[in-house]
């Protein structure tokens, strides 16, 4: 009798185990957020226009903002400030976010759209809450 020597089963589920670790990093890579500032959201657009980036910024409220509920409720539009001193309109397609107007610095999570910046969600950082009394 001759003993038939095959790959042993533990070997194929390692394998298959380590191919699921990696095409899930690989997936998690490709969907994380960036924080940049609007010159190279403007740059990362060119080649990724669906890729979510994050600019951290604070409001040019000298500028005003465009917000009519009567008209259309889902469209917002202000104008922001980066860290680099970049300045640019930037579009919220949802209902003005509360308490807008009481905060400073924002994180606008979004693309670039060329001469604006299309905001998919926006975080707001309340200035009275770090403030030392």
């Amino acid at each position: 009798m001759t003993e038939r020597k095959g790959i042993n089963p533990l070997y194929i589920i390692i394998i298959v185990a380590i191919a699921i670790a990696f095409a899930i990093g690989v997936s998690f890579y490709g969907d994380t957020s960036r924080y940049v500032c609007f010159a190279e959201a403007d740059q990362i657009a060119h080649d990724k226009p669906t890729l979510q980036l994050h600019v951290v910024t604070t409001l040019a409220k000298e500028k005003g903002e465009v917000y009519n509920p009567q008209v259309d409720p889902n469209y917002y539009q202000f104008y922001a400030k980066d860290t680099a001193g970049i300045e640019r309109k930037v579009i919220y397609r949802n209902a003005k976010p509360q308490d807008m107007e009481r905060t400073d610095k924002v994180v606008l999570i979004g693309y670039s759209k060329g001469d604006y910046f299309e905001a998919k969600d926006i975080l707001k950082k309340c200035p009275s809450k770090y403030e030392k009394k």
